[in-house]
Formats: structure tokens, C-alpha cells, sequence
């Protein structure tokens, strides 16, 4: 469980951003937001310079009590009512509120419900996306889990073993070495041969043929937080071409993990891959990787155009790839941490 210690100082820094932004007051309901900041993903929060509230059914504040009325919880937590958070606003009298990046139609009832227009911020995501040294430590356990299931992945992944099989054996493995769920909640990704040109390929009945490759991208999670890597195994003996593009694809992932430096543009980082891959006569169909934590895909975007900035104590992936439609895929993918300045693997 969070520490009321780690929650409270969360929420501090929320407020700093808050005020430095002009955001009077901030509601935010969802589930990854309200655990990060309340340490249980129920309820809705109202965060203000008077007050931060916290309503959640009456069963999980009895669940959660040593939480929720323990020393130092930065929240006066109550059982939600109807038009609780609206009386709330009406009594501390907020004429200006903000709500996290919502669709367009659940804005327009938040609206309806509060009885005025809000304002839409993404403040608490890019809080999260800078880590504290209790989620790093998380963070690096859900890779450790990742690693050892991808070492058990080089000793099932073999001639005439059906996809589906292999993947069973990792994904327990997985399970088995602590991970909270399944790889990214709906499993992981294991496609061979032609079929791995598919970015998002899922496994099937097919058995591993040789010579071919496998792309196996998986990840854990422990306590809450992911982990993401992937690795292109070969099976039997590739031809010298297919040889040569596994390596440039590894070759490539090392050489951009290498030049991340804080300050960087992300979009900037993206170029260099994108760049590499035209000179070798191939297109690149995805971003270049992407920020991980409490969700397995967040800020930053390691993508064309993105103007994030990348900074110490982000934690997110890079994961260049190749694919070529009706033979194979290529990708090479590891999680790295952006501390002091440089980019630390963490899966490996």
C-alpha cells in the first residue's frame, strides 16, 4: 500500500502545479488519476486551495479505512451523495474548475452535472509522468518480472511449438514471478513468420515453423505500475538478409537509447530512428516508444511532431521496428529510466 507520506507529497506537488498554471480547482475521476493520488482507484476527488475531497461508496471507505482515516492522508474522505461535488463547489464557493482530457460526451454531462462550463487539463498525467523514487522502484520490479519471463520466452519459443502454447508458458511465468495481472491486461503479443509484419499481432494456433522470427512483447506489473519490452527471436538458421535487419533494428534501439539526454525534444529522438530506418530503404509505421506506468502507454510520446519534452524521472520505452508485409517483422524494445541527465535500461 502507498504511504499517506508518498500520497500527501503527491498532492503537494499537484497544488504547486495548480497554482503555477492558474487552475483554481480540479475535479478528477479517473481511476488511474484517483489512485495516484489517493492510493485506490474509486471515488472522484475534488482538488482546491480550501479543501481536496475525496467521495467514495460507503462499502470502500470501511474497506480502506486504516487508509482513508490514517495519520496523514491528505483527503477529508466521505461517502458519495447525488450532487455531492456540486453542493461542494456551491459551498466553497469555486467559480472555476478544471477536469482531466475526458470524451466529449462524458464532458458535456460533467458540465450538466456541475451546472457550469469547465476548463480541460492533462496536469495530473504529466505529474505522473515524472516518477518518484517509490514508483521507479516499482517500476524497476515490474521489468525485473518482464526479463525473467522474456528468458523463459528464448526456451519456449521453438520449432513446432504452436504460438499459443509458448505464449501460455510465458504469461504463467508472468503470473508466477508476481506480475498483478496478465501482460497489459488483455496478454501479450507472440506472432511468427509472416504474421509478425502484423505491429499488434496476437498469438494463434499456428505452429513456429523453421527458419523464421518470433516477436514476443511482453511486460508485468507489480503494485500497480508496467513494465514493456520486446525481442525478436530467431528460430533455426535466418538467411543472411533477415540476420542483417535483426541486427539493425538492436544495432538502432541501442544507438537511440544512447543519445537520450534531458531536455530533448521526444519528437527529436523520433526523427533520428525514422531517419535511420528511410536510409535503410524501410518505412516506419509507429512511434518510436511512449511513457509507462500506471498505464502501460503514457506521456510522453516518443512520436513525429511531438513537442514533449523529455526530463529526469520520466520512465517510458523505446522501440524502433520493421516490418514487411507477407514475410516478416522486426522489433527490438526495452524500458529505460531518464536519470542524471542519461537513459538507464531497466530490462535487462
Amino acid at each position: 500500500m502507498i504511504s499517506s507520506s508518498e500520497l500527501k507529497k503527491r498532492v503537494e506537488r499537484l497544488h504547486l502545479s495548480m497554482e503555477c498554471e492558474g487552475i483554481e480547482s480540479l475535479l478528477v475521476s479517473n481511476p488511474k488519476n484517483v489512485g495516484y493520488l489517493t492510493g485506490k482507484e474509486t471515488g472522484r476527488i475534488l482538488l482546491s486551495k480550501d479543501q481536496d475531497t475525496l467521495w467514495t461508496r460507503e462499502l470502500y471507505t470501511e474497506m480502506h479505512s486504516d487508509l482513508y482515516f490514517g495519520k496523514g492522508y491528505p483527503f477529508e474522505v466521505a461517502v458519495y451523495e447525488k450532487d455531492a461535488v456540486k453542493r461542494k463547489i456551491a459551498d466553497l464557493g469555486i467559480e472555476n474548475i478544471a477536469v482531466e482530457n475526458m470524451p466529449f460526451l462524458k464532458y458535456e454531462n460533467t458540465c450538466k452535472e456541475l451546472g457550469m462550463k469547465v476548463l480541460v487539463s492533462e496536469i495530473v498525467e504529466w505529474q505522473r509522468a515524472v516518477k518518484t523514487v517509490e514508483e521507479m522502484e516499482m517500476l524497476g520490479k515490474s521489468a525485473r518480472i518482464a526479463v525473467n519471463a522474456m528468458e523463459k520466452a528464448y526456451d519456449v519459443v521453438r520449432e513446432g511449438v504452436r504460438e499459443i502454447d509458448a505464449l501460455a508458458e510465458i504469461e504463467y511465468e508472468i503470473r508466477m514471478r508476481g506480475s498483478d495481472s496478465p501482460p497489459f491486461n488483455d496478454g501479450m503479443l507472440l506472432s511468427s513468420g509472416k504474421d509478425s509484419a502484423d505491429i499488434h499481432a496476437r498469438a494463434g494456433r499456428r505452429k513456429i515453423k523453421s527458419p523464421s522470427t518470433v516477436v514476443v512483447d511482453l511486460g508485468g506489473r507489480y503494485s500497480g505500475y508496467y513494465s514493456d519490452m520486446t525481442r525478436t527471436l530467431e528460430v533455426g538458421r535466418i538467411d543472411a538478409k533477415e540476420k542483417d535487419l535483426l541486427l539493425f533494428v538492436d544495432d538502432l534501439r541501442a544507438r537511440a537509447i544512447d543519445m537520450i539526454r534531458e531536455g530533448m525534444k521526444a519528437g527529436d529522438l523520433h526523427s533520428f530512428v525514422e531517419k535511420e530506418m528511410e536510409k535503410k530503404g524501410y518505412k516506419f509505421f509507429h512511434g518510436s516508444g511512449h511513457g509507462v506506468g500506471l498505464e502501460v502507454h503514457e506521456f510522453p510520446s516518443i512520436a513525429r511532431d511531438s513537442a514533449d519534452v523529455l526530463k529526469d524521472g520520466m520512465v517510458f520505452t523505446i522501440e524502433p521496428g520493421i516490418y514487411i508485409p507477407g514475410k516478416m517483422g522486426v522489433r527490438f524494445e526495452d524500458m529505460v529510466l531518464l536519470k542524471n541527465g542519461k537513459a538507464r535500461i531497466l530490462t535487462r
